[in-house]
């Protein structure tokens, strides 16, 4: 089953209402006109309702398919609906073509059919250029040249609008005669100029990247090249044949099946190997609340929503030995893969150099996996991180920050403050580092909470930050609660304040309260 998000749901629903007014409102009309008009007319606007059939479902399927594959294949949208439009104006072109009274409608259809060829022709190139990631000064160029291109050729489509319609003139691409008849001007052929060098710009491109690109590939790029520029040809020597975009149609379908289809195919094997990291990530950082089940000196809760598939954040806690836990947060710079598997790393190294080093601080900690990370680091990746160790006996918390985010700290059911001190710099950014480290005491209800910067950073649709501010009051609102009941308090403020707004970090947090 294909589940989608509201937003998609709604674009489909307005989009499946315009379509059908489109495609409803043309029949209508061919049924009211439909004996009257020749039999080539009646031809063009079979093969227009057909490509505009074709053109609807392709149409959702994009949608659905831009939840999957993001912004890829936005250009390749915007030319199915540029496809779409150009049906319904060649449909209605040739139904009002020959009635006086709709001269003025005649030439707005047909100028806006005009416009839409060098503007499928342009999306076109941007959407092969995009898919097989041309790059290169010759390819800029013809960039820069496609774009203005189009630009120039909308306009100079205004202008012959212009000349017939203000000046009361013959246009040099099109007029429509005193009995309503569109007729082709004297210069039409130059009205296709644009669309032959943009078509061809993107078949050079193709064969430029042949080497690259599977046979599938190339021969659907061949075909939506070839076969709407011979339609075109067909067209421009026989007037009243026009099957330009029903032909282009039926070419978009093939490479939608041909190119999204086998790419979506690889995007699920990405997609199965995302979801088995994503798993074990999630497998390796503890989940089981209370901890340790049988000691009632201390409570902790933590928990990492991450705003990709995988995160780069993790928090940690053990027993050290009977007499001490030790408690980790971190936060790996970048995102995606490359700062999970650095994080898994980092998560390795604090954890085995705790167990294995017990007589040393937390700044010592760190000064062993700061030179341990520093070692081939080709990705110049680093860590924010906050290390600390509880004497469960006398409550003495002694803890290093490597430049990550001040703790907050309650004294007994009090309110939330935070406990600021000098930074030292974060881990893995420079060999020979020496820690600074801090300490408090912490006496039968305190509790302290650490977190990543994904909190205090979660922004609403104004970009407006949740900020420290906000996190203390939600702590403040949550003073003598359970550490699980804090944490989800904190996110579900966290939740209203962001609304609908995309998460941009991973969000983690850490609590702990001390009951001696």
């Amino acid at each position: 089953m294909i589940f989608i998000d509201r937003k998609t749901t709604f674009k489909v629903i307005v989009t499946s209402m315009l379509y059908f007014f489109m495609f409803a409102s043309t029949v209508y009309c061919l049924l009211i006109r439909g004996t009257a008009m020749q039999r080539s007319y009646i031809f063009n606007e079979g093969v227009d309702l057909l490509g505009m059939l074709f053109g609807y479902v392709l149409f959702v399927c994009c949608l659905i398919d831009v939840q999957k594959t993001g912004n890829d294949y936005i250009y390749f949208f915007y030319l199915l609906n540029i496809a779409y439009w150009g049906l319904f104006l060649d449909a209605n072109a040739w139904m009002v073509d020959g009635i006086v009274g709709l001269k003025s409608l005649n030439y707005i259809i047909n100028t806006l059919y005009y416009m839409a060829s060098p503007m499928a022709s342009c999306f076109f190139w941007l959407y092969v250029t995009r898919y097989i990631k041309m790059k290169g000064r010759a390819i800029t160029i013809l960039d820069y040249i496609v774009r203005f291109g189009l630009v120039a050729a909308l306009v100079v489509r205004i202008i012959n609008l212009f000349v017939c319609v203000f000046l009361n003139s013959k246009g040099f691409y099109f007029y429509i005669d005193s009995a309503g008849k569109y007729v082709r001007g004297d210069l039409y052929i130059v009205s296709l100029i644009y669309s032959y060098f943009a078509m061809l710009a993107t078949l050079f491109a193709a064969i430029k990247k042949r080497k690259h690109l599977e046979t599938y590939q190339l021969v659907s790029i061949l075909l939506y090249v070839v076969v709407p520029l011979i339609a075109t040809t067909i067209s421009s020597k026989f007037y009243g044949v026009s099957i330009i975009y029903g032909v282009v149609m039926v070419v978009m379908l093939y490479m939608y099946c041909v190119l999204n289809v086998s790419q979506g195919r690889e995007k699920v094997v990405a997609d199965r190997e995302l979801t088995l990291a994503s798993h074990i990530q999630e497998e390796i950082l503890p989940s089981t609340f209370p901890f340790p089940t049988m000691r009632t000196e201390f409570d902790i809760y933590a928990s990492m929503t991450p705003a990709k598939e995988v995160g780069g954040d993790f928090y940690d806690f053990f027993m050290v030995d009977d007499d001490h836990v030790a408690l980790v947060i971190a936060d790996v710079s970048g995102k995606g893969i490359p700062a999970a598997l650095f994080m898994m790393v980092a998560r390795t190294l604090i954890k085995n150099q705790t167990l294995y080093n017990k007589e040393l601080e937390p700044t010592e900690i760190f000064n062993k996996v700061n030179e341990q990370l520093c070692e081939n680091n080709g990705l110049n990746l680093f860590v924010t991180a906050w290390l600390g160790i509880l004497k469960i006996s006398t409550g003495e918390l002694k803890y290093a920050n490597a430049g990550h985010e001040y703790p907050a700290f309650s004294r007994n059911d009090g309110k939330f403050v935070i406990l600021k001190e000098k930074h030292s710099p974060p881990l893995a950014t420079m060999e020979g580092i020496q820690f600074r480290g801090n300490q408090v005491v912490m006496k039968p209800g305190d509790c302290i909470y650490v977190y990543t910067d994904g909190v205090t950073e979660a922004s609403n649709f104004k970009k407006e930050l949740f900020g420290i501010d906000r996190m203390l009051g939600s702590l403040n609102r949550s003073v003598g609660l359970s550490t699980k009941e804090i944490d989800q308090n904190i996110r579900n403020d966290i939740k209203t304040f962001t609304r609908d707004e995309a998460q941009f970090d991973d969000i983690t947090m850490l609590c702990m309260r001390y009951y001696g």
